[in-house]
């Protein structure tokens, strides 16, 4: 059972998803865009729950040491 955050989580993964496939013009039909939109932000999801800090895939940027 999942929250609604999650929920809304998932929904807006999905529309980044979407937006990626329609904007990269890659071959997915558009009455198969819904379906593998939610398919990415389902991984999206399943990615968050095994390194649940932080956005999945992004990791922390290493500070830049002082030269001077």
């Amino acid at each position: 059972m999942s929250t609604e955050h999650e929920d809304n989580l998932r929904d807006l993964a999905a529309m980044f998803a979407m937006c990626g496939l329609v904007m990269r013009n890659d071959n997915v039909p558009l009455d198969n865009v819904v379906e593998q939109s939610f398919l990415l932000a389902d991984r999206f999801m399943e990615t968050r729950t095994l390194q649940p800090v932080g956005i999945a895939g992004i990791k922390k940027a290493r500070k830049k040491k002082d030269t001077e």
